[in-house]
């Protein structure tokens, strides 16, 4: 697997915490069990996920998931900005329900970023609301209160990339505009001070 293909693995490791590796392939895509294989080999030795063998059936836990399997690279903060879209698409692939707080951790990017990136996305229909976090009460009462987002359209592996009127989605090769707020007009008929007017007609 190439060293962006191995990335995404472990983010799919970290993100289903106990795993087989067939899960992670069909998470991620476009490699083999093989290749997950070896990975795997060399995250056991490195004690960032442990083994559990039951008959013939394998699978994993993660036990370090501060373990970075990769050198840091300095990269531009356009490219660091493309790749914190990827890891946050990627993980919202995964759980498929989640909040903005479980997608930052998982894609080691900001509250702030995964909240801006969600508001996009349901713009234009990719995720919804399943559950809005309470606006009312005290702090104590809303504390560990997060407004929780279900995937609507997965259409691919790639990032769907924001634009000026919508997102550019890479999986579908289309532009996704944002949807439009219908508002409703209301009409008032003029008023002149000192008459009377009858507004139900």
């Amino acid at each position: 697997m190439s060293r962006p293909q191995l990335k995404d693995a472990w983010q799919a490791m970290r993100i289903l915490k106990t795993f087989s590796l067939q899960q992670v392939r069909n998470a991620i895509e476009h490699t083999t069990l093989d290749s997950l294989k070896a990975f795997a080999k060399r995250l056991v030795a490195a004690k960032a996920i442990a083994e559990h063998v039951d008959y013939e059936h394998i699978t994993y836990t993660v036990i370090n998931a501060e373990y970075k399997p990769f050198k840091q690279v300095n990269n531009s903060d356009a490219k660091q900005k493309n790749s914190g879209r990827q890891r946050m698409w990627q993980s919202m692939r995964i759980l498929n329900e989640f909040d903005a707080g479980q997608v930052a951790s998982t894609a080691d990017i900001s509250v702030a970023s995964a909240r801006s990136y969600i508001s996009i996305l349901k713009k234009v229909g990719y995720i919804f609301v399943v559950k809005s976090a309470p606006r009312t009460g005290s702090v104590i009462e809303r504390a560990g209160e997060a407004t929780i987002y279900r995937m609507l359209k997965n259409t691919g592996p790639k990032r769907p990339i924001p634009k000026a009127t919508g997102v550019f989605d890479p999986n579908t090769n289309e532009l996704v505009e944002f949807n439009a707020v219908q508002r409703k007009t209301v009409k008032i008929a003029p008023v002149t001070l000192g008459e009377a007017h009858d507004f139900n007609n």
